[in-house]
């Protein structure tokens, strides 16, 4: 299971011109014990060549490290679990690929999929987007608290808030009945990631 309220997503673009692997490594000195390596325009090749030192990092801090979509990298690596998009293949499929040694997380943007997923054996799920994102003008409407709400009580599996989440709206999220949050851009960028990373755990104690 997810041992974090707290999961982080990265994106490379954002901390240039630092590389994301001294940002992963900013974050996990700052007490993060969840990644998501999100990085889904880079081949397999390259997609490797960062995995393997991030994988590295987050096996010495005792942190979880899943990754977006690509089962073989994930094996190869040594991660914890892969994450699924809202439209991906089926979790049982994943579960068949890697004779269920991985945890298997979902992003979801509506109740029929998250039941859906659940259904699938999903350990645990993203619903986003809960507020707006700035960042993505052409993102689905924001969801809101009181449909995260609604999501939450209709699956037995922990639900992580995604999408706009900064350290202040944390308790409302939680309040709300989500598990944890997940974040992206609030955390991951070219300075202060390891302070900022503080500021959504300060708000998860």
């Amino acid at each position: 299971m997810l041992t974090s309220r707290l999961y982080v997503i990265t994106n490379r673009n954002l901390c240039q011109p630092k590389s994301i692997v001294s940002v992963v490594s900013e974050i996990l000195d700052a007490g993060v014990k969840a990644i998501q390596l999100r990085e889904k325009d880079l081949n397999d090749t390259d997609l490797l060549r960062i995995a393997l030192p991030i994988s590295k990092l987050c096996k010495s801090y005792e942190a979880q490290l899943f990754i977006n979509s690509n089962v073989q990298i994930a094996i190869d690596v040594g991660a914890v679990g892969l994450h699924l998009p809202d439209n991906d293949v089926s979790v049982q499929e994943v579960r068949e690929k890697t004779q269920n040694e991985l945890m298997v997380a979902c992003s979801t943007h509506s109740i029929s999929t998250a039941e859906k997923r659940e259904r699938e054996g999903a350990d645990f799920l993203t619903y986003s987007p809960i507020y707006r994102v700035r960042s993505k003008p052409t993102y689905n409407v924001a969801v809101g608290v009181v449909n995260l709400e609604e999501l939450v009580h209709h699956v037995n599996i922990p639900v992580f808030a995604l999408g706009g989440i900064t350290p202040v709206r944390v308790k409302e999220c939680i309040s709300g009945g989500a598990s944890g949050v997940a974040a992206m851009s609030g955390i991951i960028s070219a300075t202060d990631s390891g302070l900022r990373a503080k500021a959504y755990l300060e708000n998860l104690l």
